[in-house]
């Protein structure tokens, strides 16, 4: 069984669940001034604003979704996945809504580069990581292909990571989506247990292991950014860990 994961995005920091988006993402700052926490309310269907002390909290900020699976923040633009087809995307002051900037069969996990939007589109035929430009134009159906399900996305240099819970492994590619290696990182149990989040810092590469089996154990796994010097015990103890994000 899959688990939807519900994204919370700090502006300009990036910490939840999964693919989604859930995966940290390349954002491009928005507006100076605007310093807000917005999270995906998975059944309401709607995304939820506060200030970033705790007050002004208003859960339907934008409405009009369909079961949000995924956020991601680039420039003064928030972009979310409805779990029935459809990418939305808004101001940041909640202005424009559109729940169809892009039509696609699903977007559960975001991610972006400051120039384009990639999204996971699983499909019971064929798996894919789908492109856009930020406008909603010059969508690539199936900009890069593969035999797992990407269970989370994240954007580091010139090149575009994916989590794969099901197979145990993180793939890479390049950001023109050529040289696709679905095993880059390997070693990690599959079946419900694999990398679901996904971050950088120095130089490495990091990941959440997470078990959704009985033993809900886990840990976080390093490698340098080449994939060597994998290490999937880096961090042990965890119970089911899937957001990863770093910060000071």
């Amino acid at each position: 069984m899959r688990r939807v994961a519900v994204a919370l995005l700090v502006v300009g920091l990036v910490a939840g669940c999964s693919a989604a988006g859930s995966t940290p993402s390349a954002t491009a700052p928005p507006a100076a001034g605007l310093e807000h926490l917005y999270w995906a309310n998975h059944h309401a269907g709607t995304i939820g604003r506060a200030n970033l002390d705790g007050t002004g909290v208003n859960q339907s900020f934008i409405t009009g979704a369909n079961a949000i699976c995924g956020l991601a923040i680039v420039g003064d633009y928030i972009y979310w996945g409805n779990i029935d087809g459809g990418i939305g995307r808004a101001n940041l002051d909640g202005t424009e809504v559109n729940q169809r900037l892009i039509d696609t069969t699903a977007a559960c996990i975001l991610a972006s580069d400051g120039k384009y939007l990639y999204w996971g589109n699983p499909s019971p035929s064929s798996n894919s990581i789908e492109r856009a430009n930020l406008d909603g134009t010059g969508v690539k159906g199936d900009f890069i292909s593969m035999s797992p399900v990407a269970d989370g996305i994240a954007v580091s240099g010139s090149y575009i990571y994916w989590g794969c819970l099901s197979c145990g492994a993180i793939g890479r590619a390049n950001l023109d989506g050529t040289g696709v290696n679905d095993s880059f990182i390997s070693g990690g149990a599959p079946v419900f247990t694999g990398p679901e989040g996904i971050a950088f810092s120095g130089g490495f590469i990091y990941w959440a292991n997470c078990v959704f089996e009985a033993s809900h154990g886990g840990s976080i796994g390093r490698a340098k950014l080449d994939g060597t010097g994998v290490n999937q015990t880096f961090i042990t103890g965890g119970t089911t860990p899937t957001g990863l994000a770093i910060g000071p």
